[in-house]
C-alpha cells in the first residue's frame, strides 16, 4: 500500500502545471434505473444508461487560462485536458515522490466559477469541470 501525498503529487492542465492548486475532487456517475415486473415491488434488474465525469478544481487567486475559457462563445468553445500526477509520500512500498497512479481526464468542459475571499486568507477560485472520461494508469 502507497501513501499518496497531496504536496508531491502534480496537477496539469493541456500540459501545463497550474500553480496555487489547493485541491482537486471528482466523481464518476452511472445512471441507473431499476427494473420491476408488473405487479411486483421487488426489482428484477438494473438497466444501466450513461456514464459521466464531473469535478471540480480550488486555485489560490485565479488561473488565467481557465478564466479565458470561460469567456469563450458557441464555436470558440474548446476544451482541454487535465492530468493527475498522484505521488507517494513515503509510507509502504513506494518511495518519496514516486509516482503511484496518473488520472487523466479527457474533453473537459468548463461549467463554472466561484470565487471567494474571506478577512483572513486569500482569494480562492473553484473550477467547475465535466469529463468525457477519466483514464487511471
Amino acid at each position: 500500500m502507497s501513501v499518496i501525498s497531496a504536496n508531491v503529487s502534480d496537477v496539469r492542465c493541456d500540459g501545463e502545471t497550474i500553480p496555487g492548486l489547493q485541491s482537486i475532487n471528482y466523481q464518476i456517475v452511472r445512471n441507473r434505473q431499476n427494473v420491476h415486473g408488473i405487479g411486483s415491488d421487488e426489482r428484477l434488474g438494473v438497466d444501466y444508461g450513461p456514464l459521466y465525469v464531473t469535478g471540480s478544481i480550488v486555485v489560490r487567486s485565479t488561473y488565467p487560462k481557465l478564466d479565458s475559457l470561460l469567456t469563450k462563445e458557441g464555436a470558440d468553445l474548446s476544451s482541454f485536458q487535465l492530468v493527475v500526477d498522484l505521488k507517494s509520500g513515503a509510507v509502504g512500498t513506494a518511495k518519496w515522490g514516486q509516482s503511484v497512479k496518473s488520472l487523466t481526464f479527457d474533453e473537459c468542459y468548463l461549467e463554472g466559477k466561484t470565487y471567494s475571499m474571506d478577512a483572513n486568507g486569500v482569494g480562492l477560485s473553484t473550477y467547475t469541470f465535466t469529463s468525457t472520461r477519466v483514464r487511471e494508469q
